[in-house]
């Protein structure tokens, strides 16, 4: 009963940090999504200079851990002048690294295309980016949704990498409440149960739309 009285009296604080958390993931995840898409396209651009400058993006970023360049934004581009808030700096790694992932996810969802879908929608007259929009595309959402969803699951999970630089996202606060109460395992288990519910509930919608949209098309 202690522990539940616990939780309760510091529920309101961990709520707070878990919506700094979805904020953070939304805007890492949309950078990510954005940029890996141009990422995608870079690496199967017919250019030898821009498919080299997309592999060498993702293998020195994939290479680096998250949490290195992290640090590296917040503490070490004010060296060189730059001075990032937390929460922009954290959301800015998070979509850079990601975007390695999404951009890897696109490929090889448009790649698995027909070559005869392109070929036909040029033989149709179709320009180049209303094949992709209209032909291509749509058809790689079934493929690339499950692969997607996991690692937008995986997003959430590394946003509390963010507490080494004191965002205040459901992490800090639980690390705020274990040091308060000195009973970590405790408010640990809470910050768990939410950022399971998260990942659950994101999972969840996005399965609902893959499904969906299966049905639609």
């Amino acid at each position: 009963m202690k522990i539940l009285r616990l939780w309760e009296h510091y529920l309101p604080r961990f709520l707070h940090g878990t919506l700094i958390t979805l904020e953070l993931t939304a805007a890492a995840l949309a950078l990510a999504v954005a940029l890996g898409f141009l990422t995608a396209l870079a690496r199967m651009s017919r250019q030898g200079l821009l498919r080299g400058v997309a592999s060498t993006y993702i293998e020195i970023i994939r290479a680096t851990p998250v949490l290195v360049l992290i640090i590296l934004a917040y503490y070490g581009l004010p060296q060189a002048g730059i001075v990032l808030p937390g929460f922009v700096a954290a959301s800015g790694v998070l979509g850079i690294f990601y975007a390695t992932i999404y951009g890897e996810i696109f490929r090889g969802g448009i790649e698995g295309v027909g070559r005869g879908q392109t070929e036909a929608a040029q033989a149709l007259g179709l320009t180049p980016s209303t094949t992709m929009r209209r032909v291509i595309l749509p058809q790689t959402v079934t493929t690339i949704l499950p692969p997607a969803t996991n690692a937008a699951a995986d997003l959430v999970k590394d946003t509390s990498l963010v507490v080494t630089i004191a965002v205040a996202d459901l992490m800090y606060h639980a690390y705020g409440a274990a040091s308060t109460t000195f009973l970590p395992m405790d408010m640990f288990a809470l910050a768990g149960i939410l950022y399971f519910l998260i990942c659950y509930l994101l999972s969840h919608v996005l399965r609902r739309w893959e499904f969906a949209y299966a049905q639609r098309h």
